[in-house]
């Protein structure tokens, strides 16, 4: 454990760019800034961008290391972006590793912003020495990804690809168009006639005429349920975490989705995995990235 050093953290997302200074025990040194990732429609300006926010820094700070959580698929070996969805365009192929210990002198890991978030909330979200041997994470909200731990240690498949879950398929249709939360309230909206916000649906939720509403929800339930059930009896794992802002309302869900498990499963005793929801919030891809940076060998 590299102990009063200082570590400059960054997660990128499609939105914001998010960076904080956080030490070796993950405690958050200053406020969390965030800037507008500037996108265009071709192509973008992210790499400038964190270089930028890293000039900055440096002339203030002295940096024991820069880890970064990033949306797209990254190159566990390199720290570049081997794939990058529409949202970023131009953003596959970024060597963000490179570049930036180029500039800052300092080692750099690059991390997948799902992968991040679970290796943060292992890390940070159980009480210590008591983390699972197996974690699934699941991100809900624009879409669903998923990140999975074996053995206490990340899983990246041969490709760096292991925990695309957002892609599988239900019904003929992606597992991450059911069960979002963009999902959720495409559905509300047509129900009610207008766009509805998250909070706003759980409101109508809450009250006794809202029929439509509920069958809305219990759709959601269940194609989360048949998501996860996929995942117990494929992997089996110890614990299955949960994240995203609509998981605010866990009271709410966590009780629907295990009704749901034991209505879908073949047999109560595959149902063995503890599943929770997140508890670091926005700092998770943060303190995940941060986790891998001291942990590097």
């Amino acid at each position: 454990m590299r102990l009063n050093m200082n570590y400059l953290c960054f997660d990128i997302g499609g939105t914001y760019i998010k960076y904080a200074m956080f030490n070796a025990f993950g405690e958050q040194l200053t406020a969390t800034e965030k800037v507008k990732t500037r996108i265009e429609e071709q192509t973008n300006h992210i790499l400038e961008q964190i270089l930028e926010i890293i000039k900055g820094v440096q002339l203030n700070e002295t940096l024991a290391g820069i880890a970064i959580a990033t949306a797209g698929v990254v190159d566990s070996s390199t720290g570049s972006l081997r794939y990058a969805g529409y949202t970023i365009p131009n953003y596959t192929g970024t060597p963000l590793k490179e570049k930036v210990e180029e500039l800052a002198k300092v080692p750099c890991v690059v991390i997948n912003d799902v992968n991040a978030a679970c290796l943060g909330e292992f890390w940070q979200g159980f009480p210590e020495g008591k983390q699972p041997n197996s974690l699934i994470c699941l991100t809900i909200g624009t879409g669903v990804g998923g990140a999975v731990m074996f053995n206490k240690q990340l899983y990246y498949g041969m490709t760096d690809m292991a925990g695309e879950i957002g892609y599988l398929p239900i019904n003929g249709q992606h597992f991450q168009d059911l069960a979002s939360t963009t999902a959720l309230l495409k559905a509300a909206t047509e129900v009610v006639g207008y766009e509805i916000t998250g909070e706003e649906f759980f409101e109508l939720l809450s009250r006794a005429d809202s029929s439509e509403i509920q069958q809305v929800f219990a759709n959601f339930i269940d194609a989360l349920a048949t998501g996860i059930l996929s995942i117990q009896y494929l992997l089996n794992p110890e614990c299955i975490v949960l994240g995203g802002g609509i998981l605010a309302q866990e009271a709410i869900i966590l009780p629907a989705l295990q009704l749901a498990l034991k209505a879908k499963v073949v047999d109560e005793r595959f149902l063995t995995a503890q599943i929770k929801s997140a508890t670091l919030g926005n700092n998770a891809g943060m303190l995940g990235a941060l986790y891998l940076l001291l942990n590097a060998r």
